[in-house]
């Protein structure tokens, strides 16, 4: 499976053809386009800016028709949420080699995001009251099955800002995976020790912190804002169990356990993942624990 991945990676990167032709085979091919961002992203990351935003303006080629012809919503999720947003953090990668800048920028773009779709759209939660009530009552006539509509009442509230956070997670996901081959490609090891570094700084623990008051003080910015902001510190926390599970030479039988729990008791584990990356960006737990061993 490995030398599968090396052969698609390196073929992808003898020449811009080759990466332009492979980057629009997957974008025309259904549930495959998120590999055409990753595509955009190895070139970007291996040969700077120009070579990518190439590769970039071919392979939205096939959206801009898809949205001439009457799907605008392409250009919002397909464009600019997914293969601009991964061009701009692959960027981002790029210049600064660390992963805290990537993760920044996705907050600050997220935050620009929330505040942008609040600014065009001042009624953006009663928008989503009124999709949610459309959808329930179709599933309701559909499959004769009643949905709670006050729960989905109370999602709208969140409704934009989980939109963000999963769009920003779809395209660090993207980026992960371009640095994988970039490092399988030429240098080996590279990705791993580089996730284990990430250290938010104490700025971001103020702007989590305000954020998380005004939205417990219910105001409609800050509780779409809160889940964009809360990602970023989940995968923080993420990086700093990760960097001290290997300090303290931690099974990886129980690393496995941990995202298991992850995926069955999110809403606390995620919360207890955050309140770690607070921690760690206020104490830095890392250099603490290497010095004491």
């Amino acid at each position: 499976m490995m030398g599968m991945l090396q052969r698609f990676a390196s073929y992808v990167m003898r020449g811009r053809r080759q990466a332009v032709v492979v980057g629009l085979l997957f974008t025309i091919l259904p549930l495959f386009g998120w590999v055409s961002n990753v595509i955009v992203s190895l070139v970007t990351l291996r040969k700077g800016a120009k070579e990518g935003a190439i590769v970039l303006l071919w392979i939205i080629l096939p959206a801009v028709v898809v949205a001439s012809i009457g799907n605008r919503l392409i250009i919002l999720y397909g464009i600019i949420g997914g293969s601009l947003f991964t061009y701009v953090l692959a960027l981002v990668l790029r210049q600064t080699q660390s992963w805290k800048a990537v993760l920044t920028a996705s907050l600050l773009l997220g935050l620009l995001a929330v505040l942008l779709v609040h600014a065009w759209i001042p009624n953006i939660t009663q928008v989503w009251i009124n999709q949610f009530d459309h959808y329930a009552l179709l599933v309701k006539n559909q499959f004769n099955v009643v949905v709670d509509t006050s729960r989905l009442q109370f999602f709208a509230k969140f409704a934009t800002g989980f939109q963000v956070a999963f769009i920003t997670l779809s395209v660090l996901i993207n980026l992960i995976l371009a640095r994988g081959f970039q490092s399988m490609l030429y240098n080996p090891g590279q990705l791993r020790p580089e996730l284990k570094t990430v250290r938010l700084s104490l700025w971001e623990v103020l702007i989590l912190l305000v954020i998380g008051l005004l939205s417990f003080l219910g105001i409609a910015i800050a509780q779409d804002a809160i889940s964009v902001v809360g990602l970023i510190f989940v995968l923080a926390g993420l990086s700093a169990i990760h960097a001290l599970a290997d300090l303290r030479n931690v099974a990886n039988k129980w690393i496995f356990l941990f995202y298991v729990l992850l995926v069955v008791f999110f809403p606390y584990v995620a919360a207890a993942l955050i309140i770690f990356a607070v921690i760690d960006s206020v104490f830095n737990l890392r250099y603490r624990l290497k010095r004491n061993t």
